[in-house]
């Protein structure tokens, strides 16, 4: 029982501690990780505001299609256009994070 309590204490427990550093360090790349996908879904749920804003201030009708339609003569109802649509605001197109703020690749060069 001694030797079994020997080996414990010489070799096991400081096995279990370099294993609960290691585990703290994955549950930091974990919350970390977790903060990551959190931001991203926060930027895709603002672009997705914007792509329905910007539909329904300009219609959803791809301008190619209305090029092609007019070039054969489609009726006057797609040449109407309403006053927001000739009031259109300036685009700014919207910040957008880098991958590699967040994931940097300390091996590759700079592009």
């Amino acid at each position: 029982i001694r030797s079994d309590s020997s080996q414990v204490v010489n070799e096991s427990i400081p096995q279990i501690y370099t294993k609960a550093t290691e585990m703290r360090h994955i549950y930091r790349k974990i919350d970390k990780l977790e903060a990551f996908v959190k931001m991203v879904g926060n930027s895709v749920a603002g672009l997705e505001e914007r792509v329905v804003k910007a539909e329904t201030d300009l219609g959803a009708f791809p301008s190619t299609f209305k090029k092609i339609l007019h070039t054969i003569s489609i009726p006057s109802f797609l040449n109407k256009s309403s006053s927001s649509r000739q009031q259109q605001a300036h685009y700014e197109p919207p910040v957008l994070f880098k991958t590699e703020d967040y994931f940097p690749c300390p091996n590759e060069a700079p592009y």
